[in-house]
């Protein structure tokens, strides 16, 4: 698991220097109308983000009255889509069209104002959260737990699995809200650079 999330940090790590180091080589900052298109895809990919964290929430919270096997494995394949076609893939597509236009636009990158790191660095830790705490209940223990003769109900694991998913998605849909407040409000200033 530490192993995993090691991984994906220095994965998304490797695409933010990628990123800065092609901005750096590319003189002009985007168009008027480019930064709009950017924009316009930056706000897709949040709301396609959005909607894989409120859908696997929703199947969860379904899940809570299911009893039989057969239901509660088919929720968890609900969940386990929803992150691997919505939730991953917004909050890739967020991160990267968030850092292209802080980098390519009058922002000045990535650290010259408080409140763009708390997006990018708010970004990559929900991304961790979400891969380490979903990916692991989800394609781990539930598996393990559905594959015992105890019943769901009945096993303390199961349970136990099903609350750290609950916690593990609020806490995700909490940063994305502050994330989306913060891009709004833009709450801090600019960074004081010697």
């Amino acid at each position: 698991m530490v192993v995993f999330v090691l991984l994906i940090t220095a994965i998304l790590l490797m695409l933010i220097f990628i990123m800065v180091f092609i901005a750096n080589k590319i003189s002009r900052k985007l168009t008027h109308k480019r930064k709009q298109w950017w924009l316009i895809a930056h706000i897709l990919f949040v709301i396609v983000y959005f909607s894989g964290i409120c859908g696997q929430l929703m199947v969860l919270l379904s899940m809570s009255s299911f009893s039989e096997k057969e239901f509660i494995h088919a929720g968890l394949e609900f969940i386990s889509y929803f992150d691997d076609y919505l939730t991953i893939p917004g909050a890739i597509g967020s991160l990267v069209t968030g850092i292209w236009i802080a980098l390519r636009t009058n922002w000045g990158g990535l650290t010259t104002y408080y409140w763009i790191m708390a997006k990018w660095i708010g970004n990559i830790f929900a991304i961790l959260l979400g891969s380490s705490i979903t990916g692991n209940v989800v394609q781990n223990l539930f598996p393990k737990i559905l594959s015992s003769d105890v019943e769901p109900l009945q096993n303390p694991l199961y349970l136990q699995s099903r609350q750290i998913l609950f916690l593990g998605i609020g806490i995700s849909l909490t940063i994305l809200t502050f994330l989306v407040v913060i891009s709004y409000v833009k709450p801090w200033g600019k960074r004081k650079l010697n």
